[in-house]
């Protein structure tokens, strides 16, 4: 079963993220359930961007670790997982160069590895152990679509559609057809974005300052009144969720409907549905903003303090900052002997702002336990007939599906 995809967030949904919020453990899957039966573990491979890597989450806040708490809960097994996804990844690499800041810390958002290349990393990985994922969370195309895209003002509407096609469609259903040849008989699942901004987003000065210092300096945005920019990247906003989504499912679906696929169980199309209210500095977002330092005051009210006094002053209020900030450091740090070249300074230098600031924008917690809702609604349709359940005797209910590598 594919879920359809639907234009409004419904009043069930509405009420079910209610009771999901005020009944959820407090932001933390601590698998706190009954610990599984020892044995054979059901394998889990988590591939895509800085989203499915959970950026700015603590590892017991991420939604796949609270689907393994759940799933481990479900089948009475172990739940082995293992984590590709990082952030910044892109689906395809081509014209992208070549690592010049390596780390090994997926909090750092660098274009490669991509996807692509998750998969073939978690194939040697699985030949490794002889054994293959039952379970695989895939996601990917915002990065290559690129988030400054999605915060140009003066982008055409129909160049954006252009490129969301193409990346979210075409290269989505590319890399699933590869998922699918190398991992036949494992679960995939498909995980889809949300609106940037909406009506609901914060209007102030700061915002639209930041905006126009960092995305748009082109003619055409210089001269779009406040009024006029605001408009146009709600637009884009509307557009990139809409087009996105729409190519997501469609690539789902295609791969499905390939005769060399037919044979194996389909991939599942998961919604996540984030409603106006629950986008960037919008008044119940459910997803990672500023923070005041000093007064720990939410929103872009200070971001002015940011573009005047550098970035000492403000962080972004997700759990694990500063230990990205080290690795920031790290990574972009400037060479040691070496004249550097005023461009590649420059590239360095900002490339270490966009590392600092990398959490914005992203899931917080309450917007993992929307993801994590999702999954767990799929994975009912699927734990029942998959042959991972355990019976009473620690025996699997079914024959495994999932053969050994």
């Amino acid at each position: 079963m594919i879920l359809k995809r639907t234009n409004k967030c419904p009043l069930h949904f509405i009420a079910l993220t209610f009771l999901i919020l005020i009944s959820a453990e407090p932001f933390a899957a601590q698998c706190t359930n009954k610990p599984p039966a020892a044995g054979d573990p059901l394998h889990m491979l988590v591939l895509g961007d800085s989203i499915m890597w959970g950026q700015g989450l603590r590892e017991d806040e991420k939604f796949s670790t609270r689907v393994k708490c759940w799933l481990q809960g479900k089948i009475d097994r172990p739940v082995s997982v293992h984590v590709e996804a990082h952030s910044g990844a892109v689906i395809a690499s081509a014209n992208i160069p070549l690592r010049q800041f390596p780390t090994n810390d997926g909090e750092v958002n660098q274009s490669t590895p991509s996807i692509n290349e998750e998969l073939d990393h978690a194939s040697e990985f699985y030949r490794s152990i002889k054994n293959s994922p039952a379970l695989i969370l895939l996601n990917g195309c915002i990065n290559d679509v690129g988030v400054k895209t999605l915060l140009d003002a003066s982008i055409p509407l129909e160049t954006l559609r252009a490129r969301t096609k193409k990346s979210c469609g075409e290269d989505m259903q590319s890399l699933l057809g590869r998922v699918k040849t190398s991992f036949p008989h494992a679960q995939i699942l498909v995980t889809n974005y949300y609106p940037i901004v909406s009506s609901k987003t914060d209007d102030n000065a700061f915002l639209r300052l930041l905006v126009k210092k960092l995305n748009n300096q082109g003619p055409d945005s210089r001269r779009m009144s406040d009024k006029e920019m605001r408009q146009r990247l709600i637009a884009i906003s509307d557009e990139w969720y809409n087009t996105s989504t729409a190519s997501l499912l469609e690539s789902v679906a295609a791969i499905n409907a390939a005769p060399e696929f037919t044979a194996t169980v389909p991939v599942r199309f998961v919604e996540i549905q984030f409603g106006p209210e629950h986008v960037f500095a919008a008044p119940d977002t459910l997803l990672w903003n500023f923070m005041f330092a000093s007064t720990n005051v939410s929103g872009f009210a200070k971001v002015v303090a940011v573009l005047s006094f550098g970035t000492a002053a403000y962080k972004a209020n997700d759990h694990v900052r500063e230990g990205r900030i080290k690795s920031c450091e790290q990574t972009y740090k400037k060479p040691k002997g070496v004249k550097e070249e005023k461009a590649r300074k420059q590239m360095r230098e900002d490339l270490f702002l966009i590392c600092r600031y990398a959490s914005l924008g992203h899931p917080n917690q309450m917007g993992a336990l929307i993801y994590t809702e999702a999954i767990k609604g799929q994975l009912l349709n699927i734990i029942d007939t998959a042959g991972w359940k355990r019976d009473n005797n620690n025996r699997l209910t079914l024959e495994r599906k999932d053969p050994q590598r």
